[in-house]
């Protein structure tokens, strides 16, 4: 059974605008290997005192099929990529469930 899940995170922490675009490179091979690529944007911005950040969010629900088990799966590939770029960085994700939100 798969179910509708929005997916938002952001990378804080983040060195500079050099170590941000390190970091959507990564992640971007991540969701590519996930298949999801194509349904999430992410990128790179500066919060109000300057600092970079990396954000990104599905364009719409993903339909995501044993979300239970997919789910740590994710989000331990999540951290271990963000790690290994930049390992001071904080990566953190936002799950939303859109069918219980309506």
């Amino acid at each position: 059974m798969s179910v509708n899940i929005d997916l938002a995170f952001t990378v804080t922490d983040v060195a500079d605008e050099a170590q941000a675009l390190d970091i959507v490179r990564a992640l971007e091979e991540l969701l590519r290997e996930e298949n999801i690529l194509p349904q999430v944007s992410l990128g790179v911005a500066r919060d109000d005192d300057g600092a970079y950040f990396v954000s990104g969010e599905s364009d719409f629900p993903l339909g995501i099929s044993r979300f239970y088990l997919w789910r740590p799966h994710f989000e331990g590939l999540f951290a271990m990529t963000v790690e290994e770029v930049a390992a001071d960085a904080k990566p953190k994700i936002d799950w939303g469930y859109p069918d219980e939100e309506y």
